[in-house]
């Protein structure tokens, strides 16, 4: 099985993806527009120096969301995952389902052994309740 193609072919990661770049669009707009008032010409220095302090505060706080959402949201596609995973092996009698990431930890398999899109297509389905 490909890991790579079965996490960017699942449905929750679609959704839960466009959850994430919407709520950075929100918090880059806001920064943008903070950027632009700093550089406006009609505001004394004082009021510079406190918007550029909010600037990069700011821009910590985008830059810790982003690595926040990445990681827990991976962690929670991840653990749905493996619990579908779990319940397709018991449905189709499979023992052993080996993961990987461009075959990097299998040295050789044959294609035919791959069952990246079936296990994709159940774990879509039961994502979406329909199984």
């Amino acid at each position: 099985m490909n890991n790579s193609e079965l996490f960017d072919g699942f449905v929750m990661t679609t959704e839960l993806k466009r959850v994430g770049e919407k709520e950075f669009i929100t918090r880059k707009t806001a920064l943008d527009n903070l950027y632009s008032k700093i550089q406006s010409q009609s505001i004394s220095a004082s009021q510079k120096e406190a918007l550029m302090a909010e600037f990069i505060k700011g821009k910590e706080e985008l830059q810790q969301f982003n690595q926040a959402f990445a990681s827990n949201e991976s962690a929670k596609i991840w653990s749905r995952i493996h619990s579908y995973t779990e319940d397709f092996c018991k449905e189709n009698n499979y023992q052993l389902i080996l993961g990987s990431e461009n075959k990097t930890n299998v040295l050789y398999a044959d294609e035919k052994l791959t069952v990246t899109k079936e296990l994709l297509t159940y774990i879509n389905k039961r994502y979406e309740g329909l199984k």
